[in-house]
């Protein structure tokens, strides 16, 4: 199925508009979260529609008079399979803050994108205290420690190297958790066994507990990188929430 039309400018905040809300699918599709949630959306006479689907985002958005009461339910039935907000960086703070977790990022493709997301909302400093912008693979060695034989062998996107820019990122830190992304946002650096659009993207836990996934984007250069801060949020979620 190709993609709906991606609404960058809600995208690019992470935000909904004011009298809507967005549901952000972990391990659901969206049409068989249309379909679970049709009667409590009747019941509540909330529209919902598809905010954005593909390369692995899903993203329903619902609009009403009754959307606390419509969240209330979803919340109570589906339990972490669905995150609901306004605001995605403002409420993965919330979570940490609550959980007395912090967390870091180690960017490359995104060139701290992620940091601005979580910096931008107020009640920040209280979960992330920094992040590297590892763009060039001497400051991937330098600052996270990343091996010289994997980026020879493997190169900077890859699944070895983002690893080891999560060790690094955590070890520098202190943080409980992380987030690395390295690819190819173009529009040139693509090949063939890595087109533009290729992005490694991963998320660890300071006791080991980790998820990288190789994921091919969309878009143009600041598009894929938005994309990528909204994966890599979702990766966090499903790590925190244990729902991988």
């Amino acid at each position: 199925m190709n993609n709906l039309p991606l609404k960058y400018h809600q995208l690019f905040e992470l935000s909904a508009k004011e009298g809507e809300i967005l549901l952000y699918l972990l391990g659901l599709d969206v049409q068989s979260a249309m379909l679970l949630l049709q009667n409590i959306a009747t019941n509540y006479k909330i529209p919902l529609e598809i905010y954005f689907q593909g390369e692995g985002i899903e993203i329903l958005l619902a609009k009403g008079e009754n959307l606390e009461q419509f969240c209330n339910e979803v919340q109570y039935f589906f339990q972490s399979k669905i995150f609901i907000t306004k605001n995605l960086g403002k409420d993965i703070i919330n979570i940490l803050r609550k959980s007395h977790n912090k967390i870091t990022t180690a960017e490359s493709c995104t060139g701290g994108l992620l940091a601005y997301f979580l910096t931008k909302e107020g009640g920040a400093s209280e979960v992330y205290d920094g992040g590297v912008i590892s763009y060039a693979n001497s400051i991937k060695e330098a600052w996270l420690e990343v091996s010289s034989s994997n980026l020879e062998n493997f190169g900077a996107v890859s699944e070895e190297v983002v690893k080891e820019m999560l060790q690094g990122a955590l070890k520098l830190s202190g943080a409980d958790y992380a987030i690395a992304t390295s690819g190819i946002a173009g529009p040139s650096g693509g090949s063939t066994q890595k087109p533009v659009g290729t992005i490694f993207i991963g998320v660890m836990h300071k006791n080991g507990d980790c998820i990288i996934e190789r994921v091919f984007l969309k878009g143009d250069r600041n598009g894929i990188q938005k994309k990528t801060c909204i994966y890599g949020f979702l990766l966090f979620l499903k790590l925190f929430y244990n729902n991988y």
